[in-house]
């Protein structure tokens, strides 16, 4: 009988054994297990983390790229207008100076003076010519009087034909301005029809008052041309 209890419990203690090891090694086997999801998981963290930063990256080179594509097509396209913009400003400019290229700068000078100040006021197609006298400084205001006042610099004297297409006395500043006599006359009236005892006194008032600084724009030289076409020196 005792050699049956302890074969029993020989048998049981191999048991038990056996259950423990088979638990250890369970535990071992999870442990490792659990181990190796966690290295995983790590990987799978850095390769995430490294793959958010190559697209970052990425994004950002593509974008940079792009911007920059823009700008440059931005720069050309400006390039490119201002390009077409001075060719226009040239071929414009060169049209309007061919315009005036068989004139000398008087003739030039005297078509634009016409042309702001008589022209604009009082254009009359029928004029076929303008008629230019230079008058010295020293010359008589109203070469008729005796007792009148001179000129105290060169002047120029434009007149039509006739006097309804009116008349301009200047001097020219060199500058693009003129200074304009206003009342001078486009012709003086005969000793027969005025009183010339207050000569010196209306000639000296006709150089020195109303007198008219004026700048003269470089008007469209196509017409200026046609003006300076009809410029005519008195004898």
């Amino acid at each position: 009988m005792k050699k049956i209890i302890l074969a029993i419990s020989i048998v049981s203690f191999l048991v038990f054994l056996a259950g423990c090891n088979n638990k250890s090694s369970e535990n071992h086997d999870n442990n490792s297990s659990s181990d190796t999801n966690t290295s995983e998981n790590k990987e799978n963290e850095t390769q995430n983390e490294t793959d958010k930063k190559t697209n970052t990256s990425e994004n950002r080179d593509t974008k940079d790229k792009s911007n920059k594509q823009n700008k440059e097509q931005s720069d050309n396209k400006d390039q490119e207008k201002k390009n077409n913009s001075s060719s226009e400003s040239h071929q414009s400019t060169d049209k309007n100076k061919s315009y005036l290229n068989n004139f000398t700068s008087e003739k030039i000078e005297y078509a634009r003076v016409w042309y702001q100040l008589i022209s604009t006021k009082n254009d009359l197609k029928g004029i076929r010519n303008v008629y230019v006298t230079k008058i010295p400084k020293g010359s008589k205001v109203n070469p008729q009087a005796q007792d009148s006042a001179v000129y105290k610099e060169d002047v120029v004297k434009l007149e039509a034909p006739m006097k309804a297409g009116g008349s301009v006395t200047y001097s020219s500043n060199g500058d693009g301005t003129i200074n304009v006599y206003n009342s001078i006359p486009y012709k003086w009236e005969s000793p027969q029809n005025s009183d010339y005892s207050q000569m010196d006194k209306i000639t000296r008032k006709a150089i020195e008052d109303n007198v008219e600084t004026i700048y003269i724009k470089p008007h469209d030289n196509k017409k200026v041309a046609k003006l300076a076409n009809k410029v005519k020196y008195n004898k």
